[in-house]
């Protein structure tokens, strides 16, 4: 048997699936062979992300006279559907899996429908199919949808065509008769996560490289040690995959990988010669989890010392877990602030925590000296100018943080936030998010809002000047304003930014980072919640 995992992807987005590593090693575990077509790096343009937020003062990003494709092979776009076609025809397989992702979802379908006259069974899967699955079978092109994981699915189909049975039986998927009809058949069981173990040896060996922190790291793993979130934020698609599994009666979705099970996924790499410089941790939130699993994985990790990267929220970080992380090796951390406006935050958001605690926090951090980072999202429904700049003003707070991840808000499906927008008629029920590309401001600016919220030219604008918002003192803010319109002022504070806030080719964080940038404040009072006190860099 063969099996083609089809994987839409938008350009560039080089970090190996995990979805890809586990069906991967499914399929070795079958018997079955396996094949992986990725469209990521077709690009008809160099909008690498780290290039793009680096002209935003948003990080160090890679040098500014270094192009993708002296780290990336860049495709060309017209030959992806010509690619396809011609790996299927060569590979000649017996079931294709096609990843549905919202932002790529018409390239997935555009894959499919190269391909309608070779009758292939195929089984379309992913975000989009667990958010939209309606929307999705409705395509003419899609026969199949997995309706929720897909780990089940992939083992059931396996089998159903090992023994030559109609593979549209098994659990977990939504079908269409000869007639069109829709058929739903019963959900499949959650997976055990602890069981999977990825294998990413269908990747080449180049997209283990990763820029980090102004380090080129030649081998970053991917890891996942826990499948859910506790929290409830509206604008993330989580807590629906959450209230999913509660609706189809399948359990408890949220599920977690103990030390032992991690050393065990680290030790997968390692036995297959490859020697990580780098792990990422791709759960939601890291520290979401009881203070002895944390303790049990720094214990396990301080055996290897591997510099790993992930992502919590800032309340979580207390001074005991961060000093145990930064014993273990932790490289770096990332932070959604989302938005500074704590109403806003607490009843829009759904995230209830007061600004007051995040400063008491970002103390506990800088104090750690791990560098870490902050996502910011600028133009969800109801947000105002006068709101982007509390959030500028949090992001100051944290004066340890080296970099920032911005980003246009968009309405996703199985996300709160949608619903909210569809409500308030700032979208329409059928709005699909774009395919242009996940940093493309010019194209893609977001919703469309009465004032006095925010209009689409404002968060196409704010989200390039945010980070001399989030640097800069308020009395340089009229000046800041002025360079909305004025790109040549606007490239001269972007230069000075740069100059100042990132003072070394390397990542500086917590301490180190308010040390450096004290160089420009002589008035900064360390003690007042980490905050420019009548300050002027």
């Amino acid at each position: 048997m063969k099996i083609l995992m089809a994987y839409s992807n938008l350009p560039l987005m080089m970090a190996p699936a995990i979805s890809v590593g586990i069906f991967h090693a499914m399929c070795k575990d079958e018997g079955v062979e396996f094949k992986l077509f990725e469209t990521t790096e077709y690009s008809e343009e160099y909008k690498n992300r780290h290039i793009v937020m680096s002209r935003a003062g948003a990080n160090r990003g890679i040098a500014k006279d270094t192009r993708d494709d002296d780290y990336f092979t860049i495709k060309d776009p017209d030959r992806v559907i010509p690619d396809f076609i011609e790996t299927v025809e060569n590979f000649e397989p017996d079931l294709i899996l096609v990843h549905m992702q919202e932002d790529v979802v018409q390239m997935g379908l555009d894959l499919l429908e190269s391909i309608k006259d070779k009758n292939i069974p195929h089984i379309t899967g992913g975000v989009y199919a667990m958010a939209a699955p309606d929307m999705l079978i409705k395509e003419p092109a899609v026969n199949v949808v997995c309706r929720y994981e897909g780990e089940e699915v992939l083992r059931q189909a396996i089998q159903a065509f090992k023994n030559n049975q109609d593979f549209t039986s098994i659990d977990g998927i939504w079908w269409k008769d000869a007639n069109g009809s829709v058929i739903k058949n019963k959900p499949a069981k959650l997976t055990d996560i602890t069981k999977a173990i990825p294998d990413f040896t269908c990747y080449e060996n180049k997209r283990w490289a990763r820029p980090m922190g102004g380090r080129y790291f030649q081998r970053a793993i991917s890891l996942e040690t826990y499948r859910g979130c506790p929290y409830k934020c509206s604008y993330c698609n989580s807590p629906g995959t959450r209230q999913l599994a509660t609706q189809l009666d399948l359990g408890n979705f949220m599920r977690r990988k103990s030390a032992d099970i991690i050393e065990r996924d680290l030790h997968s790499f390692i036995d297959k010669g490859v020697d990580p410089d780098m792990a990422m941790f791709i759960d939601d939130s890291f520290l979401a989890r009881p203070a002895k699993e944390i303790f049990e994985f720094t214990d396990m990790w301080s055996k290897y010392k591997i510099p790993f990267w992930f992502n919590t929220r800032i309340e979580n970080c207390k001074p005991e877990y961060l000093a145990a992380l930064k014993e273990a090796g932790a490289y770096r951390m990332t932070f959604g602030i989302e938005s500074g406006n704590e109403e806003y935050r607490k009843t829009v958001l759904k995230r209830a925590v007061t600004n007051d605690k995040y400063r008491e926090y970002f103390g506990y951090i800088n104090d750690s000296d791990i560098p870490y980072s902050l996502n910011v999202i600028i133009g969800m429904p109801f947000e105002t100018r006068a709101m982007v700049m509390d959030t500028a003003r949090l992001v100051r707070d944290a004066r340890g943080h080296d970099g920032l991840t911005l980003a246009i808000w968009q309405p996703y499906r199985g996300t709160e936030l949608r619903d909210v927008a569809i409500q308030e008629g700032f979208i329409e029920p059928d709005h699909n998010t774009p395919g242009t590309g996940y940093l493309d401001w010019e194209q893609d600016a977001g919703i469309k809002m009465p004032k006095p919220y925010l209009q689409r030219d404002e968060m196409t604008t704010l989200v390039k000047v945010f980070a001399l918002y989030a640097y800069f003192p308020d009395d340089m803010w009229p000046l800041i304003k002025q360079a909305e319109t004025d790109e040549k002022l606007r490239d001269e504070l972007m230069n000075k930014y740069k100059s100042e806030f990132f003072g070394s080719k390397y990542q500086e964080g917590g301490k180190t980072k308010l040390a450096q940038l004290n160089r420009y404040c002589n008035k900064h009072d360390e003690s007042a919640s980490y905050q420019f006190i009548e300050c002027r860099p």
